[in-house]
């Protein structure tokens, strides 16, 4: 019998049912196999380890100048990586700021635009989850970010043309990855530690390789992270999901460069308007934020308009821009090696206090990074009172050198030239009874030493007699040989006091600058002519912190009496006799009209020096409180220095820098026993100079 229609059973109820069991198995086995992915992709990149311990991170060591000022950080990650490259704790290249010095329109803005639900979910977003699968970039919770630019940096789509992996590929595994360590992060960390964090490892671009709101806040706007704006806050927030729209060339068109910044401009209101919506900011705040003309330091903006109809009128690179690192880069290698040697592994140290003046660290890198195609160049300032180095500048062909054996003011150690003939006699007038003065004489002719032919860098001869003072302001090696040969050990135990190296290989007079130092060598010893004859072994650290705020103890420091308080005047007297007198041939460095006028010019003396194979060309210097010496040529010692920068005192033009610096003391008091003769200082009749008996340097310098 037939079953009528009417009483047929419905079959669509259960078709749907069936169909939603399936959609539910297929969530799952998605869901089962997301975690699968995430989990071996978070195995094969050490990942669980290092998302566990990622507060413990290997923070920098902060650098501060010698007011306190701001030098930047140094860094540990080339040790890090060098010693354990699958470290699963993260080396920091900036500093870390705690939320309470992050500017809190900054936060709001952050968490506003980036993730409005960041205080209610455990690390993942399950509204965003679409997006954030279907997508390799957006849609990802500010956890999820943190552990992209933390964790997996360096893995699946960051290094794919490396394994051959697609990129959509690599990003589903990156985002597998995320889903699975997220968690782990919150279930580790509270909201507020995985926010600092995350603030601390923004990757802005354009402000070089190290991230972070730190550095962010300084090099685009040149302010601290709590000082930042609204505005400027919305227009950092703005960059985050396209940050390669800040960069702009000077060879990019105006019509590019206006263009580009109107889009970044347009991030800037989008990220205002979603604060002002939400009612996180007020009316009066958000007008106030929209018309305020905003100027990152890379560019140059010109704005119309005022208020809320405030238009980028056009917009291109600062020509003034300077990329200039951080000066503590330069210094990196030698601060930490001056911390081993003092007994503190950099490890320890949070915060170190530097001699260093941060703005003659700045101006000493704008001179000496000047471009000389091949050349290489170390310069040294140090204050004579105590050996603090105020600056310390190397380079080659024009590029800053901070790395370890490339800092040529600490390791170019070359042939002194003529810079050692204040050091000979500075020896010569301290041997008691009998001494030399500024004012004893010798015949400028041909000599020779132990069978060489001496002659001088001009090529002729005075042939006659001539005082120590002349022959110094001429460089007359004839002069300096005969003196060297009279007194010839007392120079070499003065150099190996103050750190110069023989070298075995030159057999010519010490006298004429034979022996080895480097550059903060030679302005060690200059510093002692205006120290009261004490030689202060130069250093950068001042003051080294833990990360408690503990103060750490370093060795003590003492000077050397190195020469008779009176001979080290008259090498004083003598060198400044070789600015100012009438054969100087630096004439360059007397100090201008206006500041002669006044009385303000601090004294300047000076020597120059280049090596026989034209190698090496030298300049020292040194006024009351500072001295300084320059150094230009080959590292290796095989090319010789371009003729225009001996021949036009490249070198001596550099110490032209000791005018710029403030002095208290202008000019050095003549002590008694002194007395001036034709406008030399020399001993009063009946003193005896006597220089103090001199050992090898105690301590080695940075």
């Amino acid at each position: 019998m037939s079953v009528s229609p009417l009483f047929t059973s419905p079959r669509r109820p259960a078709l749907i049912w069936r169909l939603l069991r399936w959609l539910l198995a297929g969530v799952g086995i998605v869901t089962v196999l997301t975690l699968l992915t995430g989990l071996a992709g978070a195995a094969l990149t050490g990942s669980l380890s290092k998302t566990w311990n990622l507060k413990d991170q290997i923070e920098p060591i902060r650098v501060l100048d010698n007011k306190g000022n701001d030098m930047g950080v140094i860094d540990h990650c080339d040790e890090v990586q060098g010693q354990q490259p699958s470290n699963p704790v993260p080396c920091r290249e900036t500093l870390t700021l705690p939320l309470s010095a992050v500017s809190k329109d900054f936060l709001l803005a952050y968490i506003s635009k980036e993730d409005v639900r960041y205080f209610q979910h455990p690390g993942i977003d399950l509204g965003r989850i679409p997006k954030s699968l279907l997508s390799r970039a957006g849609g990802s919770t500010l956890t999820m970010q943190l552990l992209k630019n933390n964790v997996l940096a360096g893995h699946f789509d960051y290094d794919t043309g490396r394994t051959g992996v697609s990129r959509d590929v690599a990003g589903i595994f990156r985002k597998a990855a995320e889903y699975v360590l997220a968690p782990l992060l919150s279930l580790r960390y509270s909201k507020a530690e995985v926010l600092e964090m995350s603030v601390n490892s923004l990757p802005w671009l354009g402000i070089g390789q190290r991230k972070g709101i730190h550095d962010a806040a300084r090099i685009m706007f040149g302010v601290s992270a709590s000082d930042l704006t609204l505005a400027q806050s919305a227009f950092l927030v703005g960059l985050l999901p396209r940050p390669g729209t800040y960069l702009v060339t000077d060879k990019m068109p105006l019509t590019d460069s206006t263009e580009r910044f109107r889009t970044i401009r347009a991030q800037q209101l989008l990220t205002l308007g979603v604060l002002h919506v939400h009612n996180l900011i007020t009316d009066d705040q958000y007008a106030q934020a929209v018309g305020e003309q905003v100027q990152p330091s890379l560019w140059k903006v010109d704005y119309a308009g005022f208020g809320p109809n405030l238009m980028v009128a056009r917009a291109s690179r600062n020509p003034d821009y300077r990329s200039d690192p951080d000066p503590a880069w330069t210094l990196q290698a030698l601060v930490k090696r001056e911390l081993q040697q003092s007994g503190i592994s950099p490890a320890r140290a949070a915060t170190v206090t530097l001699t260093i003046d941060a703005q003659a660290q700045r101006d000493l890198n704008a001179r000496v990074s000047e471009n000389r195609a091949n050349v290489g160049e170390g310069a040294a300032v140090i204050n004579v009172a105590d050996g603090g180095i105020l600056a310390l500048s190397s380079s080659t062909g024009g590029n800053l050198s901070g790395e370890s054996g490339q800092q040529w003011a600490v390791s170019a150690r070359r042939p002194v030239a003529s810079t050692v003939k204040p050091l000979l006699y500075s020896a010569a007038f301290g041997q008691g009874a009998g001494s030399l003065n500024q004012l004893s004489r010798f015949r400028d002719q041909p000599t020779s030493y132990y069978g060489q032919a001496i002659g001088n860098n001009t090529g002729t001869f005075l042939n006659q007699s001539v005082t120590v003072r002349e022959a110094d302001t001429r460089s007359l090696n004839t002069v300096a040989v005969q003196v060297g040969l009279q007194y010839q050990q007392p120079l070499t135990r003065a150099l190996s006091a103050v750190g110069y190296t023989k070298d075995a290989a030159n057999t010519s007079s010490p006298a004429l600058g034979t022996w080895r130092a480097s550059p903060l060598q030679v302005a060690g010893a200059y510093a002692s002519f205006a120290n009261g004859g004490s030689w202060c072994p130069p250093h950068l650290l001042a003051a080294v912190y833990d990360a408690s705020g503990r103060r750490l103890s370093l060795p003590p420091r003492s000077c050397v009496p190195l020469w008779d308080s009176r001979v080290a005047y008259q090498t004083f007297d003598m060198l400044t006799a070789a600015v100012s007198g009438d054969a100087s041939h630096v004439k360059f460095l007397r100090p201008s009209f206006f500041s002669g006028l006044l009385g303000s010019a601090a004294q300047l003396g000076a020597k120059s020096g280049t090596s026989d194979n034209v190698n090496d060309t030298w300049c020292a210097g040194v006024t009351p409180e500072y001295a300084m010496a320059v150094w230009l040529g080959d590292p290796s010692g095989v090319s010789a220095v371009p003729t225009d920068l001996y021949r036009h005192q490249a070198a001596c033009r550099e110490i032209s820098f000791l005018r710029q610096l403030p002095h208290t003391l202008t000019e050095l008091p003549m002590p008694a026993g002194l007395r001036r003769v034709d406008g030399a200082a020399v001993p009063e009749a009946g003193i005896t100079l006597q220089n103090p008996p001199q050992n090898p340097a105690p301590t080695p310098s940075p």
